[in-house]
């Protein structure tokens, strides 16, 4: 049962889910078990101190991870529905995420670069600050030992820069290892930075920062160049080595290293490349989904993952529905005869390009409802469409536990033990549908950027009565005005707000 919620089944079929205060909105089955299974991943984190200061995790865990997901869950559970971020957040999560923040604001300052953890909590900290989280003037004043929310991200900023290698990759604690893992972190990381720096914040603290922003783009283009440079062909199974002559990807390091493309560094390596600037028509954007596609997991990643065929798996969900979702959110027509996210599964493994592991899309008119959420036969879940999202989220409810981790029935494995609070991360953050960006206000279509698309949907806003979390209200005056407009098109990330 979701917190402060109350669920009423309708005659059709169809769940309700009411909020004091809030219009009903209608959930299908397959919606409410999912935030079922966010509220309980996400109680899950919280019972074992991940957003503790300090986190139970340690300095090095996977913190900014949960952060991420607390910040992106859907107080009504609609998935339509714009993340709460903090202003939206009931009290009990903003605690919780102040709490993450003090943290991540005090550690900075004594903990030396480290790729997963800078980035992460760059992605973390750009999306709490964004959405209104208070800043040390707040969380301790009186405390030298905490930073500013701009300070510290400018520390991991520069950090993170200063250790990119000379070709464009990332390793783990210095510029010594061509390393995608590494490097994936990083660059989202830096996105995320990137939106931060060009947004526009009142009072005595903006974070507004032209140098920063611009080097962040200089090394983003850097790194979507090696990925190009590095794209490759094969495949640690044998079967499903060469498929088309067209097809690319990229392994944990380059081929040159003896690593051969693998689901999870292939499928980040789309979302490095649209972060550098590419979009999905580019012609190695296009390479590379088309090795996704010809090989399309989600059971597990089989013999496709490296030298880590279960370890990995958490992350590969995220990272390639990532990659999907920005394409998606991007407004960009795929074009005639060009692989799209909606591709991915539509081809049987007999079919030419033959793959004795790829998997196609689950049906959900024959899929039946993980006893965890109830009881619920062949059919429950008839409205759901076909494709990527359907095919994570049913294989990830069905593998949560009582507790709320998804560690259960099916579960490959993570690089962790214990709370396995990265795995977990992973799993609300597929669920959530998130890209690891969220801004607060302007972003009309959540894709991580603010251009003319969201400025027009602004426009034809003026005149209408806003909700609380309407992200056109840029002033939050309850009114869509020009005003709104005007805020707006100053935080345009693109030239001309092209």
């Amino acid at each position: 049962m979701l917190k402060n919620k109350l669920f009423h089944v309708a005659a059709a079929g169809v769940l309700t889910l009411a909020a004091a205060g809030n219009a009903v909105a209608a959930l299908t089955p397959f919606q409410q078990d999912v935030a079922t299974a966010i509220n309980n991943g996400l109680a899950y984190l919280t019972t074992n101190g991940v957003f503790n200061n300090p986190s139970s995790l340690g300095v090095n865990g996977a913190s900014g991870i949960a952060v991420e997901a607390l910040l992106e869950k859907r107080p009504s559970g609609n998935p339509a529905d714009p993340p709460q971020g903090y202003t939206g957040a009931i009290a009990a999560d903003q605690a919780l995420l102040r709490s993450a923040a003090e943290y991540m604001l005090t550690a900075t300052s004594t903990a030396t670069y480290y790729a997963y953890r800078d980035g992460s909590w760059m992605f973390a900290l750009s999306g709490y600050a964004l959405t209104g989280g208070p800043d040390k003037s707040v969380l301790a004043p009186a405390n030298a030992a905490v930073k500013t929310i701009k300070q510290t991200m400018d520390a991991l900023v520069d950090r993170t820069l200063a250790n990119q290698t000379a070709p464009g990759y990332w390793c783990y604690t210095a510029a010594n290892c061509f390393d995608s893992s590494t490097t994936q972190y990083a660059v989202a990381g830096l996105n995320a930075a990137r939106v931060f720096y060009q947004s526009v914040k009142s009072g005595d603290a903006p974070y507004a920062d032209g140098v920063r922003s611009g080097l962040i783009d200089a090394a983003l283009a850097k790194a979507r160049n090696v990925y190009v440079i590095n794209a490759a062909t094969g495949g640690d199974n044998a079967g499903c080595n060469v498929l088309t002559a067209t097809e690319r990807g990229h392994g944990y390091h380059p081929k040159n290293e003896g690593y051969n493309p693998s689901l999870q560094q292939t499928a980040s390596g789309i979302y490095i490349q649209l972060f550098g600037g590419a979009d999905v028509n580019t012609p190695n954007v296009q390479a590379y989904m088309e090795w996704l596609r010809n090989r399309y997991r989600y059971t597990d990643l089989d013999s496709l993952g490296n030298s880590w065929p279960t370890l990995s798996y958490g992350y590969y969900l995220w990272s390639s529905f990532k990659a999907m979702e920005l394409i998606r959110q991007s407004g960009v027509v795929v074009g005639v005869g060009n692989i799209g996210p909606n591709d991915l599964g539509t081809l049987p493994a007999g079919n030419a390009p033959a793959c004795v592991v790829r998997e196609s899309n689950k049906d959900p008119a024959v899929i039946t409802r993980p006893a965890l959420f109830g009881v619920g036969g062949a059919g429950i879940y008839a409205a759901e469409t076909k494709g990527q999202y359907f095919d994570y989220a049913h294989q990830l409810i069905a593998m949560q536990c009582a507790n709320g981790a998804f560690t259960c029935t099916g579960y490959p494995g993570s690089w962790e033990g214990g709370v396995n609070a990265s795995h977990n991360g992973y799993a609300l953050l597929v669920l959530q549908r998130a890209t690891g960006v969220i801004i607060s206000r302007c972003d009309v279509d959540g894709n991580g950027i603010i251009n003319r698309a969201d400025i027009n949907a602004i426009r034809l806003g003026i005149g209408q009565s806003p909700g609380a979390n309407d992200v056109r209200d840029a002033n939050v005056d309850g009114k869509i005005t020009i005003v709104d407009v005007r805020l707006c098109t100053q935080q345009c990330t693109n030239t001309s707000c092209n």
